[in-house]
């Protein structure tokens, strides 16, 4: 392994993995596809105030040091850059938590989202003076209730959320996505719930909230990620039609995060692994203590607790667009 010189012009450096040159001696070697990614680019580097000018912004990051080109074939991009058929595109869609939806979408918590790791803990938390409301936390396995709902979309106010531009600017440019792969660290996290059939993301023509997320335990689960601890589930993506209508009694964005066109929207819910959800009286996980804090008075109620804090990765199959959500494992101690 070593670094190309590319301090002069860019250089292309490109090996065959043992496969190909398996088929390049059978006579049959033939490139249909190829990817490109940024994995070792810094953004940051772009300076906008280099003493010589607009052409010599990017300098630094133009002459990053790079590796050479891996030969093994497992050696895969991680930050694979999207390609899109259209050349006049003005904006690409982002995802984002809703926090607005009507006793579904599971309230943050500063900057978290608090799991429940089982029935007491839940009733402790909803007891609580700092929470007092069960949508402030998940539950454990549960599938009917509350849960982490993410939205697609423009995030612009110079598009009006309208069934048209939904349909120019995502649908016609291949922008919404049908499901999302849930990245999850499976030391503590055993199964995701997504949407089921029946769930819906959507408005009437005076803007109220028609959205039913109804959950199911995902289609499929595979830890076979290359990432160590690593698991993946996938989610149903549901069409996002919440529309900005003219002299609507209620305002879409009392539905929707989205202010500009919306694409999709998915739903999660997530059990923790066994052994993480015991009761008072039980005996604690020691993973509690080697990932996380023990005995901890968290809301001032006298009560203790002991945290895990984990992060959710959920993206977009077709956009690539991605999100991490912040969750804590949460169990009453006493």
């Amino acid at each position: 392994m070593a670094f190309l010189d590319n301090s002069g012009d860019i250089i292309l450096d490109a090996v065959l993995t043992d496969l190909g040159r398996k088929r390049m001696s059978q006579g049959n070697f033939k490139i249909t596809k190829y990817a490109f990614g940024d994995d070792e680019v810094d953004y940051s580097l772009y300076n906008y105030n280099h003493a010589s000018g607009a052409a010599y912004y990017d300098l630094e990051i133009m002459q990053t040091p790079i590796f050479e080109a891996f030969a093994s074939s497992d050696a895969g991009i991680n930050y694979g850059l999207s390609s899109y058929s259209s050349t006049d595109m003005l904006y690409l869609p982002t995802m984002k938590m809703n926090e607005t939806t009507n006793d579904q979408a599971v309230q943050m918590t500063g900057s978290i989202v608090y799991l429940a790791a089982n029935t007491e803990t839940a009733t402790a938390l909803k007891a609580s003076t700092a929470l007092g409301d069960s949508k402030y936390f998940l539950q454990s396995g549960e599938t009917d209730g509350y849960s982490v709902i993410l939205e697609t979309g423009l995030d612009t106010t110079d598009l009006a959320a309208t069934q048209a531009n939904r349909s120019s600017y995502l649908v016609s440019n291949n922008l919404v996505d049908s499901t999302f792969t849930i990245s999850f660290d499976n030391r503590f996290i055993s199964s995701v719930a997504t949407p089921s059939a029946g769930s819906r993301f959507t408005n009437n023509s005076r803007g109220d909230d028609k959205v039913k997320m109804t959950l199911s335990a995902a289609r499929s689960v595979s830890s076979k990620t290359g990432k160590s601890n690593t698991s993946t589930a996938i989610a149903k993506g549901i069409s996002n039609t919440v529309y900005k209508t003219a002299g609507a009694a209620v305002s879409d964005t009392a539905v929707s995060s989205f202010s500009g066109p919306r694409a999709s929207a998915t739903s999660l819910n997530f059990s923790v692994l066994s052994g993480l959800d015991t009761e008072t009286g039980g005996t604690l996980s020691s993973k509690f203590a080697s990932y996380g804090k023990t005995s901890v008075d968290t809301f001032g109620d006298g009560n203790t607790y002991a945290t895990i804090t984990t992060t959710i990765t959920v993206e977009g199959d077709t956009t690539g667009t991605t999100t991490e959500i912040p969750v804590t494992i949460i169990a009453r101690q006493t």
